[in-house]
């Protein structure tokens, strides 16, 4: 019975240090060891043609550690950006995106990385669930999509020739009416709550900021309103002034 018991220890503590290469836990483990950096490059469009974004990256990955200096690496980058936004990891994919554009200022795809990086950033607060089901993203915190309108505002100043200069541009106002309707969301909390200071000064930073948003109107009418609770009228009538002048009616 003793014997038996120290031979599962044996079998144990070779488990888990001499043959760790058997679970695939040797650090010094190289699945691509041999391989050139054709080779590597040459594995990963394949995977890629089929969707197979893990192992593409994997390749990929191997390629640029192996072989930083070869032909093929500059091009490898830009496959990870796409390869990485594809599975989904857009966390990799922006930085990926920012690496490109910073070790390659000069290359004529940098404008691709641009809006990729602005697309991945425009993905990571959205998840999955976005895509899925009906969520008004008014409610939730900006996040990154803050950083995804600044990706393409900045492809559109540095490149405005560029293809993805349309795309960007929608991007961009839709998050510019998605921040404004957020910022509503908020001043009407605190309106809701009579914490009329702080939905004034929501409102306000609503108005100055998003002007050409949809909710800057509702925006601009509960300014109004806040600030007569406030029992200021001069900048209720501030307030009153422009929204007659801008929607021609008298804010509800």
């Amino acid at each position: 019975m003793k014997k038996s018991k120290v031979l599962v220890l044996l079998v144990l503590v070779c488990s888990l240090s001499s043959c760790k290469k058997w679970w695939g836990e040797d650090e010094d483990y190289n699945p691509y060891e041999g391989m050139t950096a054709t080779q590597l490059y040459n594995e990963s469009q394949k995977e890629m043609s089929r969707e197979k974004y893990t192992s593409a990256i994997k390749h990929l990955e191997a390629l640029e550690t192996m072989y930083p200096f070869n032909d093929f690496a500059e091009q490898a980058e830009i496959q990870l950006i796409y390869a990485y936004y594809k599975k989904g990891d857009y966390a990799s994919s922006a930085a990926t995106a920012e690496r490109f554009i910073h070790l390659y200022p000069r290359d004529k795809r940098v404008d691709y990385a641009y809006y990729m990086k602005g697309l991945a950033n425009f993905q990571q607060t959205r998840g999955t669930l976005a895509s899925l089901l009906p969520i008004d993203e008014s409610w939730r915190d900006p996040g990154t999509q803050s950083q995804a309108y600044s990706d393409f505002a900045t492809l559109i100043q540095k490149f405005p020739d560029s293809k993805y200069k349309a795309n960007a541009l929608q991007r961009m106002i839709y998050l510019r009416n998605m921040f404004g309707a957020h910022e509503l969301n908020v001043a009407n909390y605190y309106y809701e709550r009579k914490m009329y200071v702080a939905a004034a000064e929501r409102a306000s930073y609503l108005v100055k900021t998003y002007p050409q948003a949809p909710s800057a109107k509702a925006g601009l009418a509960l300014l109004y309103h806040a600030n007569l609770q406030l029992g200021l009228k001069s900048a209720a009538n501030d307030a009153l002034t422009v929204y007659r002048s801008t929607y021609h009616s008298n804010p509800r």
